[in-house]
This record gives structure tokens, sequence and C-alpha cells, in this order.
């Protein structure tokens, strides 16, 4: 049995009074479904989706003051199909400070998946990049002060009006600044699956954490919504009974 250190739990937030409402409704669905112990905060919208974006590392930074144990953050557009505690209490045994997904696959169009050896199971130099959807944070020293650097980037970012204020960029810059630092992990992508990016993984990866990405419809430059709506009426489906 794991410890009271080793219990995790799941945090994500919402901007109330947005579509993203109905999105918190179906992960906490999900995750009442599967048995795992969740926190799921409404927050003020801050007026654009830019700008509630930007509340992620915030929101993890409070949830990581109040709350003991590891945290697994989740983007709230997501559904977990599977309990997937024992796996992350497993890093949390192991002293993980942090973990993340680093997708292999299509990015704005392209199909950066194509004959990369990781796919394969085997070794691969290419650069992958770090997705900040499902992250999990150790209940660390480590953990903590990157978060407060994660914090203090952004709003140095924000201060002179660089996109990169969201967090996910910054994020990724930092981890590889202190990989000898920090003890980190690598998830696997069955735990940062995107719903619609199925050649960034290898075939016949199993969905256990898998996002919907509601930013297709919600960034100002929209994508095709059909493929997610479908998704969606899928897994309410799953819930529903």
């Amino acid at each position: 049995m794991p410890t009271g250190r080793e219990i995790v739990t799941v945090i994500a937030y919402y901007t109330e009074g947005t579509s993203y409402v109905e999105e918190a409704c179906l992960l906490q669905d999900s995750l009442e479904n599967v048995g795992m112990s969740y926190q799921i905060i409404g927050v003020e919208d801050q007026g654009s989706w830019d700008a509630n974006v930007a509340q992620k590392p915030i929101f993890i930074r409070q949830m990581r003051q109040i709350l003991s144990g590891p945290l697994l953050y989740i983007d709230v557009d997501a559904f977990v199909h599977e309990d997937c505690a024992e796996y992350f209490q497993g890093l949390a045994k192991n002293k993980i400070d942090f973990a993340a997904h680093w997708f292999a696959g299509p990015s704005k169009g392209y199909n950066y998946a194509k004959n990369c050896a990781c796919l394969t199971g085997k070794k691969c130099n290419r650069e992958h990049r770090l997705l900040s959807g499902t992250l999990f944070f150790g209940d660390t020293v480590k953990a903590r002060q990157l978060l407060d650097i994660w914090c203090d980037l952004n709003t140095a970012c924000q201060v002179h009006g660089w996109a990169s204020g969201g967090g996910q960029r910054n994020l990724w810059a930092l981890v590889k600044a202190q990989s000898r630092y920090l003890k980190q992990e690598m998830l696997p992508g069955r735990y940062t699956y995107v719903f619609d990016k199925p050649r960034g993984y290898p075939e016949g990866e199993p969905r256990i954490i898998e996002h919907t990405i509601a930013s297709r419809d919600n960034r100002k430059i929209k994508q095709k919504t059909f493929p997610r709506n479908s998704r969606i009426k899928e897994l309410k489906n799953c819930v529903s009974g």
C-alpha cells in the first residue's frame, strides 16, 4: 500500500462561465468512473483563451502549496480511461521531481512522427517537444522550485508581450536547462494521448489519459471541430452507463 506521501491527487482547473465548465464535468465523470482522487477547481475568466491558459503554472503552484503528496495535473479537456494512480505513485516512491510526455507526432499539420525511430521501439535522436497537458510534480523541494521559476519566467514574458507567456515552451526550456538538477521521468504517450494524432504514438498505444484539445474550438484560429465533437459524444457514452 502507498504511504500518505505517495498517494497521487489529480488536479485540474476550468474557467468559470465558459464552455470549459462542460469539459470539467466530463473529466470529473471519468475520474469518478475509475475511482481516482481529484481536485477540479473553477477559476475566474481572465478574458481571453491565452490569458486563461497562462493561469496553468499559477494554479499548479497554488495546489502544490496546499496539497501534500504527488500531484498529477491534467488539462481539463481530457478523459481518464483507467485508474493510473499506481503508476504515478510509483514515480513518487522513486522520488521523481517532475514528469511529462515528449511528443514525437505531427505539429501544425507537419508529421514529425514520420519515420521516427522511437515509435518502433528503437533509439531515437530526434528532439521531441514537451507537452504540458499531463504533468507530474512530486512532493519535493525541486518540484516546488521548478514551479517558482516557471511562474517567474512566464511573468517576465508576459510583461514584454511575448507569446510564450502561456507557459508550455517556457517549461520545455526550463526542464531541458535543469536536466542534471531535476530527477525526471519521460511519460509514455498513453498518459498524454492527443485524440486526433495517433501517428504520434507507437501502433496500438492505449489511451489512458486522452486529451480532446478544446482549443480546437476556442483559439482565434479555429480548426475543424467535427472529429472532436464526434469523439466527445463517444466519451460521454463511456460514462453514461
